[in-house]
């Protein structure tokens, strides 16, 4: 399997998130990446090919375009007012009876783009969320090339960027805009499994009331866990989406016992829809002890996750997103791509 990767997401480094009461340094680092590609080079995988730049055609297709001008901007506009170093988050959030269209402060930018303090900017930002979706949209390119699966570890992750809002580590949606160009490039229907931890809000709502995009969900349920307020079972789709988007919450604590019968339903809904391709959002902070998570899941059954997805008899571009148990991350991302090569030869 192709792993598209570089080390342009190195530089997004240095700043800190707040998590509850406590402001710590970033789970979502450039080591994250070290990790998984030293387990993926032992495990046998090491065709490396380096992402080819794109255009900004299909992201502006998931995204507003004005909310992609502001990420480019961001930081420099934050450097301007602050000078260099240090790194840039919102004081303040649009909410509910505020005017919430955007001034030219970045402050004012910063509360209406972004809805939670875990996406800083630093000078590198930028640069990485441009890498992170040019390898994105580099996987699809090699799959109509005649790549069956491909895999684009992308850093910064996507699922929880909307089309006009960054959260959760992510600022561009690269699973979104990997559906989109699959569609783009004749996929008639394009289904999306996110397995991550945590509920993928954005990739939801971008496709919330579309048909040609079926979004599945695996993930801790709503009243536990981040991003609280979206991930119910009840929500299916609207208008013309209506029924194509399935979430399966669980609660904390939830083994592969659980988790795992909860795949196969999954992927029974994705293969009923008979998409042309499918992207897996590959989190892997379901892991015990993962310390974003707070699933059960243990390394092994990672492999067992990787020989279902292929089970599926889908093409398949893996997307990478969260996982932050540095000692077993390489592993457990290792074992999933194993369990499909496995799986599929």
């Amino acid at each position: 399997m192709k792993l598209i990767y570089s080390n342009d997401h190195r530089d997004h480094a240095g700043a800190k998130e707040m998590r509850y009461d406590q402001m710590i340094p970033m789970s979502e680092s450039p080591e994250r990446m070290d990790m998984i590609m030293a387990a993926l080079a032992d495990a046998g995988f090491a065709d490396i090919v380096p992402p080819e730049p794109h255009g900004f055609e299909t992201v502006h297709q998931v995204h507003d375009p004005a909310f992609v001008s502001f990420l480019e901007r961001c930081y420099p506009l934050w450097e301007a007012e602050f000078g260099p170093g240090g790194f840039a988050t919102a004081y303040t959030f649009g909410m509910r009876g505020m005017d919430q269209v955007p001034n030219q402060s970045v402050h004012s930018m910063l509360s209406c783009y972004t809805f939670d303090v875990c996406v800083p900017f630093v000078k590198g930002t930028w640069r990485a969320i441009n890498s992170a979706k040019d390898a994105a949209l580099t996987g699809v390119d090699l799959m109509q090339q005649g790549e069956r699966a491909v895999f684009s570890l992308c850093r910064p992750p996507g699922h929880h960027a909307s089309r006009d809002m960054a959260g959760g580590y992510c600022y561009l949606n690269n699973a979104a805009i990997a559906a989109q160009a699959h569609l783009n490039a004749g996929a008639q229907r394009v289904a999306i499994l996110d397995i991550d931890y945590h509920h993928g809000n954005g990739t939801q709502a971008i496709f919330y009331d579309r048909a040609d995009v079926f979004y599945a969900s695996l993930h801790c349920r709503p009243e536990d866990e981040y991003p609280f307020l979206m991930g119910y079972a009840t929500e299916v789709g609207t208008d013309a989406g209506k029924g194509y988007n399935l979430n399966l919450p669980m609660p904390r604590g939830t083994d592969f016992s659980v988790w795992g019968p909860a795949l196969e339903v999954a992927l029974a809904r994705i293969q009923a829809y008979a998409p042309d391709t499918l992207v897996v959002s590959l989190g892997v902070d379901s892991f015990a002890g993962d310390p974003v998570g707070g699933f059960e899941l243990q390394s092994e059954d990672y492999v067992a996750i990787g020989r279902m997805i292929a089970k599926a008899g889908l093409s398949t571009q893996f997307i990478m997103e969260g996982g932050y148990a540095m000692e077993a991350l390489g592993r457990n991302v290792a074992n999933v791509i194993a369990g499909y090569a496995n799986g599929s030869s």
